[in-house]
């Protein structure tokens, strides 16, 4: 009986055991029921604006779609199309600093591989609320990139941006023009150059994108998804033949180092349409390493953006006027003293040399001063200023590039105009003008009086591969068909029998006029002794294809007559022209 009874209060006791773990299972249960459900309510129902806000920042994105920039691409004679602006990838290194754990370590570990002082690398990382910190902006050093990837620093990151690349160096550099980037928005803008006067077309339109991305920040295009599609930038196609570019160059730094000249330039025309085959300028600098220059004068382009006093290069264009108006003929005779006196001042010749009776193809010839007096008189002074203006002497020429500036006749107009300057604007001094002027006022010459207008882009190629021309305007008539020709005749003399035999190359005819002129000192009366050499001349002469500019500025050697100087390098290049384009002789 008591061993029953025991039995039955142990079971019991077991039992009660049972239910009390039960009890806490239960319990535990229902504990962890009431967290879940009050982290439920309080994400769905207390933060639920919060973390539906944040749930948007990680799908929907709105990303701005950066065009690719249009290429610029030069020609050969066969219309090969050669690059000389192009996009290329490299390789940028950045750092967020917020996700850097050890600011200090990391600096030195990437001073050693980024040759950058360790504390300017710190000063970078040690932000720690800074989402975005630029190490290194541009490199395509891939052996670097891979040990900067080795390094495994979390915070430190490479991506891949697209930068302008220039494959010919310093080819053109001041005509071409560069990229650089707007400091306030880190925007790519074309500065100086073709660069910058095409930049709106060059650039493309920026797109927009509205939507979701995925987990890896892929953008993911939906039906509910808003997208302003990007327009790509435009390629040019310029009227630059690479060729000539380079023979032009070449020649133009041969002349500046033997003359010990301190700059100068080359324009290369076809004379009959405005189109520049060549435009140089040196000193020039390399395109892809434009911020490395200390003196930012080497980005300017003389040609459209610095006015001279031309000198005697001004003759013909005083002729020009005096024949057009039937004042003078070439057989016009006048006697010349060797000088010129005019209000208070004596105007001598070119070495005070005298000429006695001569005719006006003498006075071309021969460069007299006071032949360019002679034929201004017979018109008076608002007759030579009107011409002045008509050969474009004091407007833009209108050419493709920027920061084209005018001549300056000022000295011819009212009040400063009086019979001193006068006198002087006939041959050249006292006015000034642009290098571009002057070679469309000589094209106006060759192309049987009429103007045209210089161009450097021929055409624009869009991403659909459509071409499109570009247009000039109509040409203007500025001296009659007769004088041009006359002038012509009279501008071959010159080469066949005065200063610019240097020139000439034989079996072509050629029509030119050499200039040297004093620069006038800076904010003060007088000139210095220092000079500007000048030759402008145009091929075949009577059928011409080719119209050339040398101009030279300051030459410490050789720097008493263009004729023995610029006319040489005239040559070289117009020897190069026949050659390249087999150009047939014209000369009996």
């Amino acid at each position: 009986m008591f061993r029953r009874r025991r039995r039955i209060s142990s079971y019991q006791a077991d039992e009660r055991s049972s239910q009390r773990r039960i009890f806490f299972i239960d319990l535990f249960f229902v504990f962890l029921f009431v967290i879940l459900l009050s982290r439920l309510v309080s994400l769905q129902i207390i933060k639920h604006s919060f973390f539906l806000a944040r749930a948007d920042t990680l799908h929907d994105t709105t990303r701005v779609l950066t065009p690719k920039r249009g290429l610029i691409d030069c020609q050969d004679k066969e219309e090969n199309l050669i690059p000389v602006a192009i996009n290329k990838q490299y390789y940028s290194i950045y750092a967020v600093p917020k996700e850097i754990a050890n600011p200090e370590e990391a600096s030195k570990e990437l001073a050693d591989l980024l040759s950058l002082p360790f504390q300017k690398i710190f000063s970078h990382l040690n932000k720690p609320n800074d989402p975005y910190e630029p190490l290194l902006r541009k490199t395509e050093d891939k052996v670097l990139i891979q040990k900067v990837k080795d390094l495994q620093i979390k915070g430190v990151y490479i991506k891949e941006v697209p930068y302008r690349y220039y494959p010919l160096g310093s080819f053109a550099s001041q005509l071409i023009g560069f990229v650089g980037e707007e400091q306030k928005d880190n925007q790519t803008k074309g500065r100086y150059g073709l660069e910058a006067y095409y930049d709106n077309i060059l650039s493309g339109k920026k797109g927009m994108f509205q939507g979701m991305k995925d987990a890896l920040g892929r953008l993911i295009r939906s039906n509910s998804s808003q997208e302003k599609s990007v327009v790509e930038g435009t390629t040019l196609i310029t009227t630059i033949d690479k060729n000539v570019q380079f023979a032009s160059e070449q020649a133009l730094e041969k002349l500046i180092k033997g003359r010990k000249a301190q700059r100068g330039s080359i324009i290369v025309m076809d004379p009959r349409s405005g189109k520049i085959l060549a435009l140089a300028n040196y000193p020039t600098f390399d395109l892809n390493n434009f911020s490395q220059e200390k003196d930012y004068s080497v980005y300017r382009n003389d040609t459209v953006e610095s006015r001279y006093e031309p000198g005697s290069v001004i003759k013909p264009i005083t002729m020009a006027a005096a024949l057009d108006l039937h004042a003078v003929t070439p057989e016009t005779t006048y006697v010349d003293k060797g000088y010129y006196e005019i209000g208070g001042h004596k105007l001598v010749n070119y070495r005070h040399l005298v000429f006695g009776k001569v005719d006006m193809n003498k006075v071309l010839e021969m460069s007299i001063d006071t032949g360019a007096i002679f034929a201004a008189n017979q018109i008076g002074l608002s007759n030579l200023r009107k011409y002045f203006k008509r050969f474009g002497l004091e407007e833009k020429t209108g050419v493709d590039l920027p920061n084209e500036i005018t001549g300056d006749l000022s000295n011819i107009e009212y009040p400063k105009a009086n019979p001193t300057n006068f006198a002087t604007a006939s041959f050249g001094v006292g006015i000034a003008v642009t290098p571009m002027e002057l070679i469309r006022a000589y094209a106006a010459i060759a192309n049987k009086g009429k103007m045209v207008t210089p161009y450097v882009v021929e055409s624009i190629e869009d991403n659909s591969g459509i071409h499109s021309a570009v247009t000039s305007p109509e040409l203007t008539t500025v001296i009659s068909p007769k004088t041009a020709e006359t002038l012509t005749t009279m501008l071959v003399n010159v080469i066949e029998k005065g200063y610019g035999g240097h020139a000439k190359i034989k079996g072509y005819t050629l029509a030119g006029k050499t200039g040297t002129a004093y620069i006038p000192l800076f904010n003060k009366k007088g000139y210095s002794n220092d000079v500007i050499h000048t030759f402008i001349g145009f091929f075949p002469a009577y059928s011409p294809r080719f119209l050339i500019l040398v101009k030279m500025n300051r030459p410490q050697w050789g720097k008493e007559s263009a004729s023995h100087t610029v006319t040489y390098t005239f040559r070289e290049v117009e020897k190069f022209l026949i050659n390249y384009y087999n150009l047939p002789p014209d000369e009996e």
